[in-house]
């Protein structure tokens, strides 16, 4: 498929100022669609970053500018090792509508995942996560959605799609046999019972902010197993990101959320990754947008470092740990990386898609919680969303 039809060039301005000599820097060293030289060779890179620069749907307007914004921050922070080749794709071309935008993204992706590059989505704002979401509807297999949000974008009515509501798709039962769905970074006072209660009942969850920052090496689990990760950044406090689309005073510090994007480029899972909701119009010197294209550099550089490794494919460098829950009456098997120390427990639930039992990714703690005869919390929740499912 040619995707020239679907990109407008990349067209930015040269900076006022440079952080660094232009061979050390980011542009330097990445392939770049412009008006001579349009889109080409695409097998030869891993990585694509594609601009969206849509806010028709966005509950708050202002995001539709960010992507060149991110794009003029980025390019000057350091290169990225030359062994990654990056190719920025440009803006996807507005189409007739919101909907023609969220489809020409679907194709895109799909594209993009069939030659096994790895996107990352310059939005927007958040509702722009659709287009992901028909991608992977495509796609053959069982797919988590990781949401890096303050507050949860589902309301379970019938109304027009908008970047408050986009969710309502993803947690709706109709589709809980292909898609499972966790956020990270709630924070209370935005969340109602309604909304907690429909998640556990679909046995699905939300990380609450507090619970996710005492120690942020324990969200690295959920990020892995994750296909797509939908940032608000927003879901970062004022201070650190002042042109979050709906800014509050707690929230991620712009550190953590670099730790997060690290994470989610180590993972093997993750496919997409997207940051939405930036108000450049109430941005404060640039400065969530710099957040922003330094949380694209971490996640690149995780990319760097990502190593294929899973109960599955790599059993030669997997231990077994079996555990026997007296109270339960039944076993729980871990698995833990010789190379990494990553953890994944199994559920005794086969995959239609692998044709082995679901692995899920865990901590060295739900093993010790499991020795101490405590259920972890992950498994009995995934075991029976996937059982249910199968009934």
């Amino acid at each position: 498929m040619d995707l020239n039809g679907y990109f407008d060039p990349v067209s930015l301005e040269r900076p006022a100022y440079e952080l660094l000599e232009d061979q050390g820097s980011f542009s330097y060293h990445i392939t770049v669609h412009t008006p001579d030289r349009p889109i080409s060779e695409l097998d030869k890179y891993q990585v694509a970053i594609i601009g969206v620069p849509v806010d028709s749907n966005g509950f708050v307007k202002g995001s539709k500018d960010a992507p060149d914004r991110i794009r003029g921050k980025l390019y000057q922070l350091r290169q990225i090792n030359h062994n990654l080749k990056i190719y920025d794709l440009g803006n996807i071309k507005n189409g007739g509508s919101v909907n023609d935008t969220y489809y020409a993204i679907r194709d895109v992706l799909l594209e993009l995942m069939e030659r096994e590059i790895i996107t990352i989505i310059l939005g927007g704002s958040q509702d722009l996560s659709r287009g992901a979401f028909l991608a992977l509807e495509k796609r053959e297999g069982f797919h988590q959605i990781l949401t890096i949000d303050s507050m949860l974008d589902f309301n379970g009515r019938k109304e027009t799609l908008h970047s408050r509501n986009y969710l309502n798709q993803i947690v709706d039962k109709s589709t809980r046999s292909r898609f499972s769905f966790i956020n990270l970074g709630h924070q209370a006072y935005f969340v109602t019972d309604d909304q907690m209660e429909q998640l556990e009942q679909s046995y699905l969850e939300s990380i609450r902010l507090g619970d996710a920052r005492k120690n942020m090496m324990d969200t690295e689990p959920l990020i892995r197993d994750s296909s797509f990760i939908s940032v608000d950044l927003g879901a970062v406090r004022h201070a650190d990101a002042p042109g979050g689309s709906i800014a509050s005073p707690n929230g991620f510090t712009g550190e953590e959320l670099c730790q997060i994007t690290r994470y989610a480029g180590l993972s093997q899972m993750v496919a997409i990754l997207g940051l939405f909701e930036i108000n450049t119009e109430a941005d404060v010197n640039d400065q969530t947008i710099h957040l922003a294209a330094q949380g694209v550099w971490y996640f690149l550089d995780g990319l760097i470092h990502r190593i294929r490794e899973n109960p599955i494919e790599t059993p030669e460098h997997i231990k077994k740990f079996i555990v026997t829950l007296n109270t339960a009456g039944h076993d729980i098997i871990f698995h833990k990386s010789t190379i990494s120390e990553r953890w994944w427990m199994e559920i005794p639930v086969k995959n239609l898609s692998t044709g082995y039992n679901f692995f899920i990714s865990c901590t060295y703690e739900d093993y010790q919680q499991a020795c101490n005869q405590e259920l972890p919390e992950r498994w009995w929740r995934f075991l029976h969303r996937v059982s249910n499912e199968m009934e």
